[in-house]
């Protein structure tokens, strides 16, 4: 749940820096309902989605700095619909240019090398 986690704190926090988001999600009731339709658990209970929409970072004004997102396009723990609408929030409601997605084909729910590769060169362009 880094990933999530990682979006949570972002989305609360002015001093940070950037955020590179890797195989998470920025759009928590949305993955929470994907969870939900895989795992057949039925419909988000109204008292656990009001309690997600407080922490949910498309529902908040999110800080300004550089957002990194990797996800592979075949990830069956985590998916990728989350990361998308998190990167839609921030480039169409909040009019971001500084948001970038970077999908990979073929790649289940991990870490791979050219991940690493890019993740190193975003890092690199930061002006921090």
């Amino acid at each position: 749940m880094g990933g999530f986690i990682a979006n949570g704190i972002f989305a609360r926090q002015s001093k940070i820096l950037g955020l590179a988001n890797i195989n998470g999600s920025g759009s928590f009731v949305l993955s929470e309902r994907l969870f939900r339709k895989k795992d057949d658990l039925g419909d988000l209970p109204l008292a656990y989605l009001e309690v997600l929409r407080e922490y949910d970072p498309v529902d908040r004004t999110n800080f300004k700095s550089p957002v990194l997102m990797l996800h592979g396009d075949s990830d069956t723990v985590i998916a990728i619909e989350g990361q998308q609408d998190y990167y839609r929030h921030l480039k169409e409601v909040e009019k971001r240019s500084n948001v970038e997605l970077k999908i990979y084909k073929n790649v289940n729910h991990q870490f791979t090398p050219e991940m690493v590769s890019d993740l190193k060169a975003w890092l690199g362009l930061l002006p921090y």
